[in-house]
């Protein structure tokens, strides 16, 4: 939870919650292995949303249109909040922003609840897979108010750049050591070879002697 804001003037209270990724999209397929929601969920409280369907033809009270401008409020946050995601996430989002939607005490439909599907799927190499995880985190941070669910999000994705990162040090690493390797076997293959001195072969003694008188 969020938030909650109560008014000692009626019987209704907001409640602002945040939903978790779901396994299931609007339409009701399962979600791609490779994808987050980033999801946001404002509500009034349950007694609140029963009576909402009851006074749809009746003449709308001080309360009903309390009501009412706490959903336009709620309707205007939760644009805000998906569409700051979707702005941030940039080509990694998958579609727009999608909404759920309630009907008020005047007959109109106002959104509560909404999230923006990522692609979070590793790229081909670790420089790419980090430029889209620092997206990503920043893309789940974007609203003023991230949910739970957003941030975790964004650690997962800075969970990926750091994980990536490491495979890129160890890829360079590995290139590092393969250079120094071909350098050495380079020079040894180029050095001139010494010129052998052939032996001399020992001079031949020579007895000297002495003659006498």
């Amino acid at each position: 939870m969020i938030s909650a804001v109560s008014s000692s003037q009626n019987d209704y209270s907001l409640v602002v919650t945040a939903e978790n990724s779901k396994d299931t999209t609007n339409s009701g397929e399962p979600k791609r292995s490779d994808e987050e929601n980033l999801g946001y969920k404002l509500s009034l409280s349950d007694e609140n949303w029963k009576t909402l369907g009851k006074k749809q033809e009746q003449e709308l009270s001080e309360d009903d249109l309390r009501m009412i401008e706490e959903l336009k409020k709620i309707d205007k946050r939760v644009h805000i909040h998906e569409q700051a995601h979707l702005s941030a996430a940039g080509g990694y989002a998958r579609g727009g922003a999608n909404y759920n939607y309630v009907r008020g005490p005047d007959g109109n439909k106002y959104a509560n609840s909404g999230h923006v599907n990522l692609d979070t799927s590793r790229e081909k190499t670790p420089e790419a897979t980090i430029r889209k995880a620092n997206i990503i985190q920043k893309a789940a941070l974007a609203p003023a108010d991230p949910s739970p669910a957003d941030k975790q999000i964004a650690a997962n994705a800075a969970k990926m750049a750091a994980d990536a990162q490491k495979e890129l040090a160890e890829e360079q690493k590995a290139k590092l050591k393969s250079s120094e390797t071909k350098s050495t076997k380079s020079a040894k293959s180029t050095k001139t070879p010494e010129t052998e001195t052939p032996d001399t072969p020992d001079a031949p003694q020579v007895a000297v002697s002495e003659s006498s008188g």
